[in-house]
């Protein structure tokens, strides 16, 4: 069977001066799969991730969405593409309901101009009921519908992660990059990430992930892409890369069971 691709690199590389980041990395992405990318401090995954996500521009190699040369479009128009990200650090809107955080997500999607949302013209109204509604459906996916009317910083770290993610699904992705969404979880809340990871696939949303907790890796990755010194040293299954001699010297150290 022909795999479906979603995201490709090709050579891809990223210099900060005279310290390379990201050395010639080639990878595929599937359609609706869970890709991790793991690795070392200072492997380079967050910067592969801004190179996806357009924000900071390539130095060499090609990067393919859809099969389309991504390169030199900026990163509010890769939004628009379907390519949305999270930070390890959340960042939420303080002056905002957990629901206005969500319909901020998909404003970039909206039709309607300056002038009608000032006039509060029918189409505005129409269109911002629409999007309190949506919003309010990846609420719930996440298990944050009782909490729409609170404050977005009142919630803890947990809780303000899932706010994130739902926030990201309301512009409507085709690929969502989650930077460490498990640090800071407890054991509860990492297998509830799991659950929901799980269920944005089953939504034919591909995910990849940065993630340094190995057994949140190893139960939900479908695919692990591990970086070291901003090489690709290996790929494979999470059971592939667990074996590989190079994965376990440069970041496992040992197997995880």
């Amino acid at each position: 069977m022909t795999r479906s691709i979603i995201l490709e690199t090709r050579g891809l590389s990223k210099a900060f001066g005279g310290l390379v980041a990201v050395n010639k990395v080639d990878m595929t992405l599937e359609v609706g799969k869970i890709t991790a990318i793991i690795g070392p401090n200072g492997a380079g995954k967050t910067t592969l991730f801004n190179l996806i996500a357009g924000v900071y521009p390539v130095s060499s190699g090609e990067i393919y969405f859809q099969g389309a040369l991504l390169n030199n479009i900026p990163a509010y128009k890769r939004a628009s593409l379907g390519i949305v990200r999270t930070y390890q650090h959340v960042h939420l809107f303080g002056n905002m309901t957990v629901l206005e955080n969500v319909m901020s997500g998909r404003h970039p999607r909206s039709s309607y101009g300056f002038f009608e949302a000032a006039f509060r013209l029918p189409k505005a109204h129409r269109e911002e009921e629409a999007i309190s509604l949506n919003a309010i459906k990846y609420l719930n996916l996440v298990g944050l519908g009782t909490y729409a009317e609170h404050d977005a910083l009142s919630l803890p770290l947990g809780q303000q992660k899932l706010l994130a993610i739902a926030r990201a699904l309301a512009t409507e992705p085709r690929l969502i990059l989650l930077d460490e969404p498990g640090a800071g979880l407890n054991t509860l809340e990492k297998r509830q990430l799991s659950d929901l990871l799980r269920n944005i696939r089953e939504m034919g949303i591909s995910v990849v992930l940065v993630e340094h907790d190995m057994p949140l890796v190893m139960g939900i990755a479908e695919w692990v892409i591990v970086l070291d010194s901003g090489q690709k040293i290996a790929e494979g299954t999470a059971a592939q890369v667990q074996k590989d001699p190079k994965v376990i010297a440069a970041y496992l150290g040992e197997e995880v069971e």
